[in-house]
């Protein structure tokens, strides 16, 4: 079993689209989570100690339901799962699908095989904690490319 996660490079299509480079930074990475940042921005509220009160209020009532999300996402899905999700496509070559980020820039596609099965993650940087999606590949199936054009994500597969 090979537990090593590999990352493949994307590939811009879309030659004529100009990439968005920003130089602002966050004192957050991808290992914040929401929870983290509420804190830190309410540790700056101390003056509203009752807004405070209710917020904790209202985030303890979700808490339950955040978790649960937070399950969804890393589990490990098929592609048609993805697909249906996303509204991809699937080929004889892979797959394609939409990608909710400005720019290839912002993702993070790699791979790793468990049990002659390829599984596939996308992180992303725009979102708590980075990661998008897992899902796994039909046995047999492996990523030999990956391709971006205006927003579309395709996967190419051997």
């Amino acid at each position: 079993m090979d537990k090593i996660w590999q990352r493949h490079e994307i590939e811009l299509l879309d030659q004529n689209r100009k990439l968005e480079l920003s130089l602002k930074t966050s004192g957050g990475d991808l290992n914040s989570n929401a929870q983290d940042l509420h804190e830190k921005f309410l540790m700056n509220t101390s003056h509203l100690s009752e807004v405070q009160n209710n917020h904790q209020k209202i985030i303890s009532d979700i808490s339950i339901d955040l978790e649960e999300t937070k399950m969804k996402i890393r589990e490990i899905k098929v592609i048609d799962d993805i697909l249906g999700e996303f509204g991809g496509t699937k080929t004889d070559l892979g797959i394609a699908f939409p990608i909710p980020s400005r720019s290839p820039d912002d993702l993070i596609l790699r791979t790793k095989s468990e049990n002659e099965t390829q599984i596939i993650q996308i992180l992303s940087t725009q979102i708590f904690g980075g990661l998008l999606r897992t899902f796994k590949l039909p046995p047999g199936k492996e990523v030999h490319k990956v391709t971006w054009n205006n927003g579309i994500i395709e996967l190419l597969f051997v």
